[in-house]
């Protein structure tokens, strides 16, 4: 092979190595008391899975990452039926700029490091395996995991568009496409809108949300107006 026809073929060997998008493995790792598992669904949404493998008794939280730009907080209240000793709250974080959630172990710090959708960094502590920090946002967890303190985090302050759908016991928030979900822009304007706009369901029954985000923004325009977003 000529030189030149070697450099070529290097570079763009090279350069398509760098344009690619970041693979959804399947794997399952641990690092202190967290467990993460990377997988795609039957639809062949990717997501990141982080729980407490250590939790004992059927009582603990745990938190999910879709490529959709779902955030989801489980809670588990003990062994009783899933409608009433299960539940969830969702979180939707906008614009969406990755691919991908993808993660970190950080030996030194001891916090597992998990990037969503969105771009923003979520660490996790080793011991606890709760969030502890989000970048670009404030987050509060709730030590205790009950059935009155709607999974037990709150983000706020954060720098962009936040969907927050809530809590709901035995399922999740967004299942209910007749309920509303709560908008919150970085300067803290809100806007209540149907997740039957925003979310729908496969003929499985998956639910995802069925915007890109220039046409979320399209729709804004008109339903919330004194929102700022975007894409």
């Amino acid at each position: 092979m000529k030189p030149h026809c070697l450099f070529f073929l290097t570079y763009f060997l090279i350069s398509s190595a760098f344009a690619s998008d970041p693979v959804c493995k399947n794997v399952v790792e641990r690092g202190g008391s967290i467990q993460i598992q990377m997988n795609t669904f039957s639809s062949g949404e990717c997501f990141l899975s982080v729980r407490n493998y250590k939790a004992q008794n059927l009582i603990y939280r745990d938190y999910m990452f879709t490529k959709g730009g779902d955030f989801m907080v489980f809670n588990s209240f003990g062994q009783g039926s899933n409608s009433e000793d299960t539940g969830a709250r969702e979180f939707y974080l906008f614009p969406r700029k990755t691919v991908i959630p993808q993660y970190k172990w950080n030996v030194e710090t001891r916090q597992l490091e998990v990037t969503s959708v969105a771009g923003n960094v979520f660490y996790f502590d080793y011991e606890t395996a709760d969030v502890v920090t989000i970048s670009n946002a404030s987050v509060k967890v709730a030590s205790e995991i009950s059935r009155n303190n709607r999974g037990g985090v709150e983000i706020t302050n954060y720098k962009g568009l936040l969907l927050d759908a809530g809590f709901t016991k035995g399922r999740a928030p967004t299942e209910v496409l007749s309920a509303s979900s709560v908008l919150t822009d970085e300067k803290g304007k809100t806007c209540k809108i149907k997740n039957s706009e925003v979310f729908a369901k496969t003929s499985d029954g998956d639910v995802y949300f069925k915007h890109s985000d220039k046409a979320f923004a399209s729709l804004l325009k008109s339903r919330c107006p004194q929102l700022t977003f975007t894409p």
